[in-house]
């Protein structure tokens, strides 16, 4: 189980009454609004680019990495992963 804290967050009147009015219009606390959008969106986005530059920083050869890719496994894609009319997106 997490141990939930508070913490301080300090933004301006306007972005708060903004994320006050998404959150009802959603039906959820504005405190969930703040967790979900943490949770979902940008800091998993800056965690994703820290990782990137910890592995340019490697300076591994590009050869390396799609050698890595030709060792796995062939597998045909899922039908619903599909692009186009018979996929559903």
């Amino acid at each position: 189980m997490y141990k939930r804290t508070s913490f301080l967050l300090r933004i301006s009147t306007t972005e708060r009454r903004r994320a006050q009015r998404l959150a009802r219009r959603m039906g959820v606390s504005e405190n969930r609004l703040y967790s979900d959008l943490i949770r979902e969106g940008r800091l998993p986005m800056r965690e994703q680019m820290a990782y990137f530059e910890k592995l340019r920083s490697l300076h591994v050869p590009a050869s390396d990495g799609l050698a890595l890719l030709d060792r796995a496994r062939a597998v045909d894609p899922d039908p619903a992963d599909a692009i186009g009319p018979r996929g559903k997106r």
